[in-house]
């Protein structure tokens, strides 16, 4: 695909699109976006658009159809006597029922094809010792992310939090926009849909915010994400050479790549949607600050923990049995754990989805299922671990010492669930992690040593210098700092030549040319 952050984007997608976008008429603006999308996803996926298409078509058609059955129900219900009302709906609420069902399913069959049927293929010749063959698909740019997109916005239509759209041009260039379809973020259609019908005329002060966002999220893909990942392709390529703090170093710096290459990314596409007078949702609020596993969460890929908590989490603990569950259950057991019955069982689907949304392997099942027993047992634990600190005399929330524990604590736990997630197998994560306690030998990180990493001081010292600079901003962050209000308030001359410095910057360490190879984004495999 074509890389956000490479100059064939900046100038001859995005950079055309924005132009056309600022000339021409405000009425005419979303069909610029809508066809500069399209030429974008189309070169971008190779011309395999078929599944957007038929998405795109089967929630435009279901939720139009879900939006007539509500309108004739408004229509036919007034004047009615209250049980005929109820009749009434109760026989419509089944029509749309119906309709968001088979628009959903039908949706989710379009990615469970295309994305999945290896791992189903291979899964039942493994359980049940057959030789079915793989079907060749495939896997469609996106779909990922634009299938939980379509999901999201027709079970608002069905829940009546907005009309259904009666042009499919609307649709589409909601599912297809080029700012979120590759990586995201998650957006819903009563923010970023209704921005995209409204198109904002140009605002010098948000184009200048977006300048910065964009300077700023190259800085950590081009400069940091894209040198420290020659170094975790060493170690995770050939890990039965390396042990101790070689693997250690490896996950450490794959942690790195990732927050830098997607927050990066974000900010990239964040920057572009202010340009344009646009507001793409934040997917990042500085996760690295997050005290426990459930804060981390809130803060890294929030979109998607938004969905699942949304459309999946609320769905099924709030359903009609297990309120039911909750009440005789509070009758033989604690309360708290009684509550916990729902919360257990729709937080083990979160996180089964969150995995398996992840990717086709059941590595990636473990490593959502790995924070879900995490989380479970943390919530088990709560009560004796409260009176325990109140016998200590901890307080919890004030206690700065106890904060950075958990911090720390957290931020262990995050780079295990990172080795799950970026080692080929679960056999390689499980050897790698044995392999941390074997050897600490620092001579093994040195340039020079015969290491294969690809990596000479200078690459070193740019990649403490840029985490450093990522924790500063974040701790300003954390602090309520707006940097880029700061920086827009100083005067023209200064920030141009700053935007110009960052530039420079920019093209003089990044890591890219000779000796350095091409890094693909790593959630457009997603």
């Amino acid at each position: 695909m074509i890389s956000y952050t490479s100059f064939a984007f900046f100038l001859l997608y995005f950079g055309i699109t924005y132009i056309l976008y600022t000339l021409i008429a405000k009425p005419y603006k979303w069909c610029v976006l809508l066809a500069g999308s399209w030429v974008f996803y189309f070169v971008s996926a190779k011309g395999h658009i078929l599944p957007l298409i038929a998405a795109t078509l089967i929630v435009w058609g279901a939720a139009l159809g879900i939006q007539n059955v509500s309108d004739v129900f408004k229509k036919k219900k007034k004047g009615l006597p209250r049980e005929e009302r109820k009749a009434l709906k109760k026989k419509y609420g089944a029509y749309k029922t119906f309709l968001l069902t088979g628009g959903v399913i039908a949706t989710v069959a379009i990615l469970l094809v295309c994305k999945y049927a290896g791992f189903f293929t291979e899964t039942a010749n493994s359980l049940f010792h057959l030789d079915l063959k793989e079907l060749s698909v495939v896997q469609p740019l996106g779909i990922s992310f634009y299938t939980l997109q379509a999901v999201s916005y027709l079970a608002d239509v069905y829940n009546g939090k907005y009309e259904a759209r009666k042009n499919p041009l609307r649709v589409s260039l909601y599912l297809s926009f080029m700012l979120t379809i590759v990586e995201g973020p998650f957006a819903r259609y009563d923010n970023l849909g209704f921005e995209l019908e409204q198109c904002s005329s140009f605002d010098r002060h948000r184009f200048e915010r977006g300048v910065q966002r964009i300077l700023w999220g190259l800085v950590k893909k081009v400069i940091i994400a894209d040198r420290a990942a020659e170094f975790v392709n060493a170690v995770f390529d050939y890990h039965e050479a390396y042990r101790g703090i070689v693997v250690i170093f490896g996950i450490l710096f794959y942690t790195l790549q990732l927050y830098c290459e997607f927050s990066g990314v974000m900010d990239v596409m964040c920057g572009m949607g202010d340009m344009l007078g646009i507001t793409v949702p934040e997917n990042f609020a500085r996760p690295f600050f997050a005290k426990s596993i459930n804060d981390f969460w809130t803060r890294w890929h929030m979109t998607l923990g938004a969905w699942l908590r949304d459309y999946i989490f609320y769905p099924i603990s709030f359903s009609k049995p297990f309120m039911n569950a909750v009440k005789s259950a509070r009758k033989k057991l604690n309360p708290y754990y009684a509550n916990l019955i729902p919360t257990a069982v729709a937080l083990f689907v979160v996180w089964f989805t969150n995995g398996f949304w992840h990717g086709s392997g059941w590595k990636y099942i473990v490593y959502g299922l790995y924070y879900y027993v995490l989380m479970m047992v943390g919530m088990f634990l709560e009560p004796l671990f409260a009176k325990l600190c109140n016998k200590i005399h901890l307080d919890r929330e004030k206690n700065k010492a106890f904060a950075l524990f958990r911090m720390a604590r957290t931020f262990v736990i995050v780079n295990i669930g990172m080795l799950i997630f970026r080692a080929d197998t679960l056999e390689q994560a499980f050897s790698m992690l044995r392999s941390v306690f074997r050897g600490l030998n620092l001579k093994a990180m040195l340039p020079g040593s015969g290491n294969g990493f690809g990596l000479d001081l200078f690459d070193y010292a740019i990649i403490v210098l840029g985490t450093l600079l990522v924790f500063a901003v974040g701790v300003l962050g954390e602090k309520k700092i707006d940097i880029r209000e700061k920086i827009t308030s100083l005067p023209f001359a200064v920030r141009f030549i700053g935007y110009l410095a960052a530039v420079l910057v920019i093209v003089l360490a990044g890591a890219y040319g000779e000796g350095y190879g091409v890094v693909d984004l790593i959630y457009a495999n997603f």
